[in-house]
């Protein structure tokens, strides 16, 4: 690691939540860095539940019984990760704000989720909060998929070659230097569709294609070297004309990656309807982990 590292993982001690904390852990655990264990417990939305859930369930204090379910994890991340810097948090609230608070409040480096919870009450269902997490977040989110039996080998960046772009790469090379990194560019040759209704011969269209290409191919080589030209030349590259989901998609089934890099783009409407789209269709889609950088 190029700079120092200290892991928040949010947990509502669901299946796929362990799957996200059993991952922060393993990260920690190699970068030598703090991990902080955070549950966000929502009471407004557990006010709402309560009609549906049988009595047994409505006995004691959940957030004793929260505090303690932390406690035991604590314990046993410790002993089987051999952790000394290890923390846990309980916050109430909602998920997606709470967690983007608390990694501002202990300067997370890195904010690591699950895809889904299992948990009555959607709020705490945190793969429904992965973007709106990613919205606040004033570091990148690991969005855990896959049993995190290895470290990530191959890793796919998706770019636009855009500032955002160039600063998920880093975080890729940074936070995992010895994976095999793969820049992913999907080409959409804007005025195919004028040429099409202006009458243009297939060959015409073929041709523009193959200039467009082109020209992303020397944009790749610039992306590369601005963004770290010593490790440049062992990047792998990959261009392909479509629609940018669907080609990523294409791309992760053809030549399986254990993680996927995504940028965000700015704070306007437009550009949150993109990130709630594309995004949100790669982050139930994609047979990967997913890393989304601010």
């Amino acid at each position: 690691m190029k700079t120092k590292q200290s892991i928040l993982v949010a947990t509502d001690f669901s299946a796929p939540a362990t799957l996200a904390v059993e991952k922060a852990a393993s990260l920690a655990q190699k970068w030598h860095c703090p991990l902080n264990l955070l549950h966000v417990f929502n009471p407004l939305s557990w006010e709402h539940a309560k009609h549906l859930l049988p009595d047994v369930l409505l006995r004691g204090n959940p957030s004793a019984h929260h505090e303690t379910c932390l406690d035991t994890l604590h314990h046993d991340l410790a002993g089987r990760y051999s952790l000394t810097k290890l923390s846990t948090s309980l916050t109430s609230g909602r998920a997606s704000v709470s967690i983007a608070e608390h990694a501002t409040t202990i300067g997370a480096s890195l904010t690591v989720i699950g895809i889904r919870g299992e948990g009555i009450v959607h709020e705490l269902a945190l793969g429904g909060t992965a973007v709106k997490v990613l919205r606040r977040s004033p570091c990148p989110v690991l969005v855990v998929r896959q049993k995190p039996d290895q470290p990530y080998h191959r890793i796919a960046i998706a770019t636009d070659f855009s500032a955002t772009a160039t600063r998920a790469l880093r975080a890729a090379l940074s936070m995992f230097p010895e994976a095999q990194h793969i820049a992913i560019h999907v080409s959409r040759a804007p005025y195919e569709g004028r040429m099409r209704l202006a009458g243009a011969s297939l060959e015409d269209i073929e041709r523009y294609r193959t200039d467009e290409l082109a020209a992303a191919q020397r944009d790749m080589d610039a992306y590369l070297a601005d963004a770290d030209y010593e490790a440049a030349g062992g990047i792998s590259r990959v261009i392909r004309h479509g629609y940018p989901a669907a080609v990523l998609l294409d791309e992760l089934r053809r030549a399986p990656c254990d993680l996927l890099v995504l940028g965000r783009h700015g704070q306007s409407v437009l550009d949150e309807q993109l990130l709630g789209s594309i995004t949100l269709n790669l982050l139930h889609h994609a047979p990967c982990d997913v890393l989304l950088v601010p």
